[in-house]
């Protein structure tokens, strides 16, 4: 039969299950302000706001503002990742995409919604771009989109 614990060791186990949990969160907190990859930083450093006027023709909504433009480059290709807001409709971003890619002769290789996230994936030449828009801040939609330069 098991023994009631008195209000004494109640009172000690409560106080060293909070210390113990405060410790963790102490924890948490002061390695989530710690780097562990220089090369984040390096990234974070490079991020722009203004997109590179040495990409070709790839379609980018006009209708935006941008957030950040982040583009490295490695011996295969140039990659370039942007993210941008809009106070459009989701519906109206993803007509806009579907149409300049079929304007300007892309193939779309996909174009599914997968959780609540619109995913369009198009090539054309060595050329490569996937975009998803999500639901953003005060009424905006977030497109994050890819573009490839292959090499």
């Amino acid at each position: 039969m098991r023994q009631a614990l008195s209000p004494l060791t109640m009172k000690k186990n409560i106080l060293m299950a909070i210390a113990a949990l405060g410790g963790l969160v102490l924890i948490a907190l002061l390695l989530a302000d710690t780097p562990t990859d220089s090369t984040n930083d390096q990234n974070e450093e490079a991020a722009a706001t203004t997109l590179p006027t040495d990409i070709p023709g790839f379609p980018i909504y006009p209708n935006k503002t941008i957030e950040s433009v982040t583009d490295t480059t490695s011996e295969t290709a140039r990659d370039v990742s942007l993210s941008l807001h809009t106070t459009d409709s989701m519906t109206d971003i993803h007509d806009w995409y579907r149409s300049a890619f079929k304007q300007g002769s892309w193939s779309i290789k996909s174009d599914k919604n997968i959780g609540g996230y619109q995913m369009i994936q198009a090539e054309k030449d060595n050329l490569f771009t996937s975009l998803q828009t999500a639901s953003g801040d005060a009424n905006t939609v977030v497109i994050t989109q890819h573009l490839k330069i292959r090499k």
